[in-house]
């Protein structure tokens, strides 16, 4: 079976796969139409760009499946002035409904979230996702924990902050994990290059895509921070020594929704 399936009827000869495709692997012959020398196959990476410009159809290769694959319906496609609103009315979420999300949601969430850019389209996320609030309060209680044991050890400044937020904690305030019902964790192997870029894009990914569906996020910063190197929370959470936590984020449905779009400071862009 070859490795480059084309539809020889479909085909234009326009160059377009070989064109975007990031390897270089995908050749025209003396009739201008695509090919893959078997021998170079395992070069390729799976990333579906010659499938996704081909506005014929005519062309796949064996790593992806055609079951999976959609036209683009440009009737669903956001204007700019759409995509504009929908990213500026994105807002960090700390106030959430005890509610749990319902799974069809969470499914359409995450299946966005395969399509966040990876390097080299190797996409080595592993999620960690808590199903119910019980479970992310022990993940925080555990977060609190390691902040008392280690007190004595944080720099002035830190301790008392820590201090504080402790001390909020135990009256009922959840500072830490914000009295969200779940929170989803990006997990990396340790030694890959590229695993602080790819988690960061991937969780970018699952924020808009959670705004898209009226469900809303924080970024957990004192969770990432203490999951990082505390031992019985990465136990918890079942995460090895060779593994690199990329970042968390706290989510839920949101009891209040965006009204206006505020001001932010101005971009500090320097053109050479």
């Amino acid at each position: 079976m070859p490795f480059f399936h084309l539809d020889k009827e479909k085909c234009k000869k326009d160059g377009i796969c070989s064109a975007v495709c990031v390897t270089g692997i995908i050749k025209n012959d003396d009739n201008h139409s695509p090919y893959i020398n078997e021998k170079n196959a395992y070069k390729c990476i799976s990333c579906g760009l010659c499938v996704a410009f081909c506005p014929h159809e005519a062309c796949y290769v064996e790593n992806l499946d055609p079951a999976q694959f959609s036209k683009v319906n440009k009737d669903t496609l956001a204007s700019s002035e759409q995509l504009d609103t929908f990213i500026k009315t994105r807002r960090s979420v700390r106030i959430f409904r005890k509610n749990a999300v319902d799974d069809e949601t969470l499914n359409k969430i995450m299946d966005n979230v395969r399509y966040a850019p990876s390097a080299k389209n190797t996409h080595n996320n592993r999620w960690i996702i808590t199903k119910s609030r019980e479970e992310t309060v022990k993940l925080g209680d555990l977060v609190v924990k390691y902040m008392q044991e280690h007190i004595l050890e944080m720099p002035e400044e830190h301790a008392l902050h820590y201090k504080l937020l402790c001390r909020a904690y135990q009256s009922g305030k959840d500072v830490i994990m914000r009295d969200a019902p779940h929170i989803i964790v990006a997990v990396l192997p340790d030694k890959y290059e590229w695993k602080a870029e790819d988690g960061s894009t991937a969780l970018a990914y699952f924020e808009l895509s959670a705004h898209a569906h009226n469900i809303g996020c924080v970024w957990a910063g004192y969770f990432t921070s203490v999951a990082r190197v505390y031992k019985p929370l990465r136990d918890a959470l079942g995460i090895k020594d060779d593994e690199y936590i990329a970042g968390a984020q706290l989510f839920g449905n949101p009891v209040y929704k965006t009204r206006q779009i505020t001001s932010r400071k101005p971009n500090n862009i320097s053109y050479i």
